[in-house]
């Protein structure tokens, strides 16, 4: 049975918070485009949400770091995205020793907590969606617990030793949602038997990375394909008072498709395309 005959998992990919499994994504690799080069790894990072969004997302460098991203939706609300363990980072393995043990003390808890509150001095009343997967989505959790903020995370962990403090110490109204998969997962599956003050959504494991032995807990299982990501797209964007439209990844679609430019690139089936003359809020646009 294929993930798409679950009705949930058809429905979680409707949903919103795709988009969240996109942005804690990203936030693994801006780490890596930091430890490259911290002088092009905005701009690599930016690269990276045109492709993975259908609408402008735009990094926030002053509230972005090696720990965690924020991003400016196109409805000028806000992301911030929590990067989980990368196995060969010690700092990484350090909070996660934390969490087993439910040190509440947690390091990375500590300095992303900054990071929001920074992003909060300057933005008080935006609204802030807090994301992030494995270590990500536990410090994720931890910052939306204390501050009131919405939650979607991803394979939070869970510790044995945490079961209730976990449940005493929740103190919000916003909505928290926690993705697992169906399959076990030592990492996060004790969530769905001790965790009872947020709303646990279990999805199947994809196809995919079932050959691996933490596959169950691997990002990949709620982001969209390569197939369904390479569907092309419309971007929409202003400049001023006018709106240009552009098909950001035609390119890939044609090369994965080894079909004709034409298709997806052309006034003919695409007359609002940026390249195209067209009358757009009543002015005349050109590329």
């Amino acid at each position: 049975m294929s993930e798409l005959d679950d009705p949930i998992f058809v429905q979680y990919m409707k949903s919103d918070d795709v988009a969240m499994a996109e942005a804690s994504a990203v936030a693994y690799q801006h780490e890596l485009n930091l430890n490259a080069n911290a002088q092009t790894a905005n701009a690599e990072t930016q690269k990276l949400l045109n492709e993975r969004f259908t609408e402008p997302h735009f990094i926030v460098p002053q509230f972005s770091n090696e720990h965690a991203i924020t991003i400016e939706r196109p409805n000028k609300e806000y992301i911030m995205a929590v990067r989980g363990t990368r196995p060969t980072n010690i700092s990484d393995l350090a909070a996660d020793a934390q969490i087993l043990l439910n040190d509440r003390n947690n390091n990375r808890v500590n300095s992303v907590e900054k990071l929001y509150k920074s992003f909060r001095d300057e933005n008080p009343a935006a609204k802030l969606t807090i994301t992030g997967h494995s270590l990500g989505a536990y410090v994720g959790h931890s910052i939306a617990n204390k501050y009131n903020e919405p939650f979607v995370g991803f394979n939070l962990p869970a510790s044995p030793l945490g079961i209730l403090t976990d449940n005493l110490d929740y103190n919000t109204t916003a909505e928290h949602k926690i993705y697992l998969t169906k399959n076990l997962d030592v990492i996060s599956s004790l969530n769905k038997y001790t965790k009872f003050t947020d709303k646990i959504i279990t999805l199947p494991q994809k196809k995919e990375t079932l050959p691996n032995w933490l596959g169950s807990h691997d990002i990949k299982n709620y982001l969209p394909t390569e197939k369904e990501r390479l569907k092309p797209r419309m971007l929409k964007t202003k400049r001023g008072k006018n709106t240009y439209y552009s098909t950001p990844n035609a390119e890939d679609v044609r090369v994965s498709a080894k079909s004709s430019a034409a298709i997806y690139d052309n006034c003919a089936d695409n007359p609002n395309l940026e390249r195209c003359a067209k009358k757009i809020n009543k002015k005349l646009v050109y590329k």
